[in-house]
């Protein structure tokens, strides 16, 4: 996977959240996690006002984005794991980072 496109593609994610377009979001998730976008949504603020890419680790079959979502009174920096299906990256597996 490239790097600058895995970036440019978690950024594009961030956007989507930041701006409350759920489609979006979830268009990035593999079908099997789509259905858990619910609960992933419950551990960001709300409503979400900023988003950062703070990192993006490129890996052979899998990469790692780090992502801070902020909010009037709170953030919360997310790890999500994202491969290439389809000649795409999209998230296989999203939580809060510690």
């Amino acid at each position: 996977m490239d790097e600058q496109v895995m970036r440019a593609r978690a950024e594009e994610d961030a956007d989507a959240v930041a701006r409350g377009d759920v489609d979006a979001v979830v268009a990035d998730f593999t079908e099997a996690l789509q259905p858990q976008f619910p609960q992933i949504a419950q551990a960001l603020p709300q409503p979400v006002t900023a988003a950062e890419v703070l990192s993006v680790e490129v890996g052979e079959t899998e990469s790692v984005a780090l992502i801070r979502y902020s909010g009037a009174a709170d953030e919360v920096v997310v790890r999500s794991r994202w491969q290439e299906q389809d000649g795409r990256p999209v998230i296989v597996h999203a939580e809060p980072a510690e």
